[in-house]
């Protein structure tokens, strides 16, 4: 069991640097070609790749029959909704308005979670929730209150919230099938219905225009938003929900402003601030009381039994 907790949290680890790096990729493509096309066409190689791939290992293409409702709604939760709406935000507002926005992910995720399918959770990973939480707006702040009050949101943002929330449904939804379909098929036929339902609409609607051509920078994003956003973070991200829970799951996505002020340091020889500091120890603090609270339980159990009978002993 501890051997999978550990997996499952390299995974998603994995997944929110590649999703950290994504939005400034993502950028550089929306300045050249709309939205809905390329969310469509994304997910339609992602879908296209991954079935060659379920092929050649000689796995079922075709999951189980009570499991298409769920991953057509995946489809327009994950693809539809999460994507369209977080590209076309960033036409509107900046990656750093998207990377504050994502912070409420985890609260979301887990109030949804408790209202849909029960989860219910320790008090200690709600303290966990509440820490990352504080930790990533600490750190995107500088320690600062006025800078978080005194940002300005515009339609972009909306736009961002809706797509956290409908993250979150995506990744409940995960939970419930993650045993009967393997997230590979997950990921091709979410993404497959998605993209198909999104461009057909985009059709009806006039809105599906493709670019004569694409900057070599454009292009070299898009392969980038495909391969790595696309195809291997959601793989990583099926799984590792599947393992830990939507919940859970979701608290590592408050590492992502962390891993990129790591990036800044390392490669472009940016200084590490003591509020940064203060951010950090407060996002990885609360991942490990939300993902190990059962030992910390423990341990703190194990202290104030010693600790009482201590005093017991005085007497």
């Amino acid at each position: 069991m501890q051997t999978n907790k550990l997996t499952a949290s390299a995974l998603l680890i994995c997944t929110c640097v590649i999703w950290d790096i994504q939005p400034m990729f993502a950028k550089f493509v929306v300045r050249e070609m709309q939205p809905i096309p390329m969310v469509s066409i994304r997910y339609t190689i992602v879908a296209l790749t991954l079935f060659a791939m379920l092929a050649w290992r000689g796995e079922k293409l075709l999951p189980p029959r009570r499991t298409w409702p769920a991953l057509f709604t995946m489809g327009i939760l994950g693809v539809c909704i999460n994507n369209v709406t977080q590209f076309t935000g960033l036409q509107y507002s900046t990656v750093t308005n998207f990377t504050i926005i994502a912070t409420l992910t985890p609260i979301v995720t887990a109030l949804l979670s408790f209202v849909l399918i029960h989860e219910r959770l320790h008090r200690l990973q709600w303290l966990g929730i509440c820490s990352s939480l504080c930790g990533a707006l600490y750190l995107l702040s500088n320690g600062s209150l006025a800078v978080i009050l005194n940002l300005a949101f515009n339609i972009g943002d909306v736009l961002f919230f809706t797509s956290q929330v409908a993250w979150a449904l995506y990744s409940i939804i995960v939970v419930r099938i993650i045993d009967v379909v393997s997230p590979f098929a997950i990921v091709a036929w979410s993404g497959l219905l998605g993209s198909l339902t999104t461009a057909a609409g985009a059709a009806y609607l006039g809105h599906f225009e493709l670019p004569a051509t694409l900057s070599p920078l454009a292009f070299g994003s898009y392969l980038f938003v495909i391969f790595a956003g696309g195809l291997l973070a959601m793989i990583f991200w099926n799984r590792g929900t599947g393992i830990v829970g939507p919940s859970q799951a979701a608290v590592f996505m408050n590492i992502m402003p962390l891993v990129g002020i790591v990036c800044g340091v390392l490669f472009l020889d940016e200084k590490f601030l003591a509020a940064q500091a203060v951010g950090g120890v407060l996002i990885l603090g609360g991942v490990y009381l939300t993902t190990q609270y059962r030992t910390v339980a423990y341990r703190l159990t194990k202290y104030f039994m010693r600790r009482q009978r201590r005093q017991q002993a005085q007497r």
